[in-house]
C-alpha cells in the first residue's frame, strides 16, 4: 500500500517523519512523493505558532481533495498540532480519519488499519518518543548528513 507523508515544521518533525517512514516501510508500506498515488496521506504537523497551525490545516484540507480525485482512503494528522488539539480537530475536520500525536507516532500502522476499518482513532497519549539507533529511518536529507534529535519540545 502506498503512503505519502508531508513533513511540516522544525527539524525535530523531520526526524520523526523519517522514523515514521522507516516504521511504515518495516510494516510493508511503500512511500510515494505523489499524493495522487497514495492510499494513505500523513501530515506531520507543527502546532506552536499560528502560521504553522494554519499551514498544517491548509495542507490537510489540500490533501483531503485526493480522497475524491486520487487513491486516498485515509488522511492522518501526526505531530504537535494533533497532540495539542486532537479532540477539537477530529470534530472540526470530518476529512480527517486519524490523529497520531508526538507520543504515539509508533502507533501509526495501527491507526491506518483502524481508519481503513472505518474507525477514527485519536492516539495522543504518551510522551514524546526519542529515537534510538535501532529504529528504522528513511533519510530525507543527502546521505552524508542527517538531523539528530536530542530533545523534545
Amino acid at each position: 500500500m502506498k503512503i505519502g507523508l508531508v513533513s511540516l515544521g522544525c527539524s525535530k518533525n523531520l526526524v520523526d517523519s523519517e522514523l515514521m517512514l522507516g516504521l511504515l516501510q518495516e510494516h510493508g508500506y511503500e512511500a510515494t512523493d505523489d499524493p495522487a498515488e497514495a492510499v494513505v496521506l500523513v501530515v506531520n504537523s507543527c502546532g506552536f505558532i499560528e502560521s504553522a497551525k494554519t499551514e498544517s490545516i491548509n495542507m490537510l484540507l489540500q490533501l483531503s481533495e485526493y480522497k475524491t480525485s486520487g487513491c486516498c482512503k485515509v488522511l492522518i494528522l501526526a505531530g504537535c498540532l494533533g497532540q495539542r488539539y486532537g479532540g477539537d480537530l477530529m470534530m472540526e475536520l470530518p476529512e480527517l480519519d486519524a490523529i497520531v500525536g508526538t507520543g504515539a507516532w509508533n502507533r501509526l500502522p495501527e491507526a491506518i488499519m483502524a481508519a481503513l476499518d472505518g474507525k477514527r482513532p485519536n492516539f495522543t497519549e504518551g510522551h514524546a518518543i526519542l529515537p534510538e539507533t535501532s529504529m528504522p529511518r528513511i533519510l530525507s536529507t543527502p546521505a552524508h548528513w542527517a538531523y539528530v534529535k536530542i530533545a523534545e519540545g
